[in-house]
């Protein structure tokens, strides 16, 4: 169902970016989803992630939907296509890796580049939780040993 989803939305941005194609060539939408998991298969969508792309020079930034879901618009001018570009997602604390994904023409009809990027949106362990874990599992052993 999420593939289905996702596949729809992009269909949905391409449909809609058509109307700001015909103003100009070459406009490049980047799109994607950020989840509350590296497991994008099982996770859910993380609503209201600031989320900011980069692509050449240029950066835009975007709030997600309820569903998790993002996207970005770039113009000819800012010369993004047949390249790569960069997002990573914020919410609260916790921030994400930079992912990447690479611009390509899946248009034929008319001048529009499409790049998805998807984000999983994580906590990464801290060095006080980090070291928690390590002398737990340390005391854990020796727990275990005694016996």
């Amino acid at each position: 169902m999420k593939k289905e989803f996702a596949a729809l939305f992009i269909l949905l941005v391409i449909a809609l970016t058509g109307v700001i194609s015909a103003q100009g060539e070459y406009n490049t939408v980047i799109a994607g989803k950020i989840y509350d998991s590296p497991n994008f298969e099982t996770a859910d969508g993380v609503a209201g992630a600031h989320v900011v792309v980069t692509c050449n020079e240029a950066t835009h930034d975007t709030t997600s939907l309820s569903d998790g879901t993002y996207s970005v618009v770039f113009g000819p001018e800012e010369g993004c296509f047949d390249t790569t570009a960069s997002a990573y997602a914020e919410k609260d604390d916790v921030t994400s890796n930079t992912q990447t994904g690479i611009i390509q023409d899946y248009t034929g009809s008319f001048d529009l580049y499409l790049g998805v990027i998807n984000i999983a949106l994580i906590p990464e362990f801290g060095v006080v939780v980090g070291m928690l874990t390590l002398l737990s599992a340390v005391g854990i052993f020796f727990f275990v040993r005694r016996r």
